[in-house]
């Protein structure tokens, strides 16, 4: 792993500690986490016009359907292509749902 020094502001610094604390993280830990989330779709080297179809589907823009749609793919395989990829998938039902599938 390398190591990069940043600077922040003294308010920023203190809210990232509350943070952490209430997350039961470090610092550094929310840190990396910020910066992976932000620059996920730049290090897949995807197509402008798919990037902007996944920034639509994380932001709730657009559907699961349209995003495969977009990207060439099934729902199905669109789905395992988020959860290899570590990008939360946006979900219309809750936990309760679950126990109505039969």
């Amino acid at each position: 792993m390398d190591t990069l020094h940043i600077k922040v502001n003294h308010n920023i610094h203190e809210e990232l500690k509350r943070l952490g604390k209430a997350r039961r993280m470090t610092v550094s830990e929310l840190i990396r986490q910020a910066l992976y989330i932000s620059y996920q779709l730049d290090f897949l080297g995807l197509p402008d016009r798919q990037k902007q179809a996944l920034e639509a589907y994380r932001g709730g823009f657009i559907s699961l359907g349209k995003l495969s749609e977009l990207m060439g793919c099934s729902p199905l395989e669109m789905r395992q292509w988020l959860t290899e990829h570590h990008i939360a998938q946006n979900n219309t039902f809750s936990d309760d749902d679950t126990q109505n599938v039969r």
